[in-house]
């Protein structure tokens, strides 16, 4: 069985404004990461080639609207669609239009090729993960057992906000069945998410970016996949901030026992996915 990438953003669509922007640019020096053939020329066929090479069998692409970088839910869909069972559509739930929006999103699950919802509060918005525009949206996927995945690190507001991590903590305690992965695993507060995490059981991290060694903290990521939330840990690139092949590599320099790798790797991410595929 491949590795599932539980966050990558194709160079396609909206998300091309993340190189012309030189936002790849940042965070690949930033990271001290390469430059791989795919990200250099924005290619999709070499994005496939890459994740053959690094044995990434499908990958989720999230939505976003934000500032910079709008990625209409349509365009996921596209690329589902000209690579079947390569990439699963999150769309982007919209708390402004929730009547309208959660209609969207329901046919991309039920009717299209998506896997889940996503949301990113703080994101060209003021709203917050506890703001009445998401209860909608969190009681459905409750209902149907779909996950959620949301956007939480500091670039997600203004300015720092430290009461971020217990406004989640709510919202985890009030919807206790509702599969929330947190994307970015809440840095800088990765302590914070990995205790929320330990007492609350619908909690998932995907640190992406933020696990790779050259950033601090991430090592309380590769003792939370080793130990308190190896059942819960998901393995994300954030490509093309990260190369597909140096974000596997990260993983596997983890020494995890096989047993718990398979898990990061794969199993956690298809038993989310499960409702559907």
């Amino acid at each position: 069985m491949g590795i599932i990438d539980f966050r990558m953003r194709p160079l396609y669509g909206g998300y091309l404004s993340m190189a012309e922007a030189g936002t790849t640019d940042k965070f690949l020096t930033g990271l001290r990461c390469q430059f791989t053939p795919s990200i250099r020329e924005c290619s999709i066929e070499l994005l496939v080639k890459e994740m053959d090479e690094a044995g990434i069998e499908k990958a989720v692409i999230p939505g976003r609207q934000s500032p910079g970088t709008f990625v209409d839910n349509q365009e996921l869909c596209d690329l589902a669609k000209q690579w079947p069972g390569r990439f699963i559509p999150f769309p982007l739930y919209d708390p402004l239009r929730p009547k309208e929006s959660l209609e969207e999103v329901r046919r991309i699950l039920m009717d299209g090729p998506g896997g889940g919802v996503t949301i990113e509060p703080g994101f060209g918005n003021t709203l917050r993960f506890d703001d009445p525009g998401y209860f909608p949206l969190y009681r459905w996927l409750e209902d149907n057992g779909i996950p959620l995945m949301l956007t939480f690190s500091g670039s997600i507001t203004p300015t720092i906000d430290c009461t971020l991590p217990g406004r989640l903590d709510l919202v985890a305690q009030t919807h206790p069945n509702l599969k929330i992965v947190v994307g970015h695993a809440g840095w800088p507060w990765s302590k914070e998410l990995i205790c929320m995490g330990f007492f609350r059981r619908n909690i998932y991290l995907a640190p992406d970016l933020y696990s790779m060694a050259s950033v601090p903290g991430s090592e309380d990521y590769r003792l939370a996949a080793a130990g308190m939330l190896q059942d819960r840990f998901l393995f994300g690139s954030s490509y093309p901030l990260v190369p597909l092949g140096e974000a596997v590599d990260n993983v596997r320099a983890w020494k995890l026992d096989p047993a718990c790798e398979q898990r990061v790797l794969h199993d956690t991410a298809a038993e989310l996915l499960s409702w559907k595929f």
